[in-house]
């Protein structure tokens, strides 16, 4: 029989065995997709033959579940608005682009300066004080 500690590996060892960060392998064990064993107070440890639960084989079914994870499309549900909400959103979009007119015949024209030489401008003078 061999000693128990041989079956039994930190989460760095699980990470490196499996060649995934230390954090994910957290991740798996928060989601209780990892099983985990708790020696002690504070250690954590991992059985060898529960590492085989997050490994699975990748087929084409699963393949399609990750596309389908990773579609935005699927993730937002649609909401149809009434013709009345339409009208609205469509008076509220006009009124933003005459207030955007308005401010921009105000200032003959001109759009604002880019705020970064501002901020790069006064970066250079809080540089010098110091």
């Amino acid at each position: 029989m061999q000693p128990l500690e041989d079956d039994l590996y930190t989460i760095p060892e699980v990470a490196k065995a499996l060649r995934v960060s230390v954090s994910t392998v957290w991740r798996w064990i928060d989601a209780g997709r990892l099983p985990a064993l708790r020696v002690g107070q504070r250690r954590i440890r991992v059985r060898k033959q529960d590492l085989a639960i997050v490994m699975q084989p990748f087929t084409d079914q699963s393949r399609k579940e990750v596309k389908m994870r990773k579609s935005p499309k699927q993730s937002i549900p649609l909401y149809k608005m009434s013709s009345n909400e339409a009208k609205d959103q469509l008076a509220l979009i006009e009124h933003i682009r005459s207030l955007n007119e308005q401010i921009l015949e105000r200032r003959g024209g001109k759009l604002l300066p880019p705020s970064w030489q501002d901020i790069n401008e006064a970066r250079e003078e809080r540089s010098a004080q110091l």
